[in-house]
């Protein structure tokens, strides 16, 4: 019986570590989604509008911010930062 539950520990202990795995995955693909405004030698946020801007600015403060520090997403929530800073850093230009 011992045997049983040290099995069963071991199996729940591994599924959990890799459902935090795909969690964090998850969390990567949502980020991605705007990755690709701010990468390359010419990125796309310099060429943004101020009302493209203050969108963007918008749906980083709202939905990802929140949804990171919800679920402790450490990487996210430092990249959505800096992304926040560049917009308004060009906005103010």
């Amino acid at each position: 019986m011992e045997d049983i539950l040290k099995n069963t520990i071991n199996d729940l202990e591994k599924s959990y570590s890799e459902l935090g795995q795909m969690k964090n995955q998850l969390l990567s693909m949502s980020l991605g989604s705007f990755d690709y405004l701010f990468e390359g030698k010419d990125p796309l946020y310099i060429k943004m509008d101020k009302k493209s801007s203050n969108e963007t600015i918008s749906a980083l403060k709202t939905d990802l911010l929140p949804l990171f520090k919800e679920n402790k997403f450490e990487e996210g929530i430092e990249k959505v930062k800096e992304y926040i800073k560049l917009l308004q850093k060009n906005l103010e230009k």
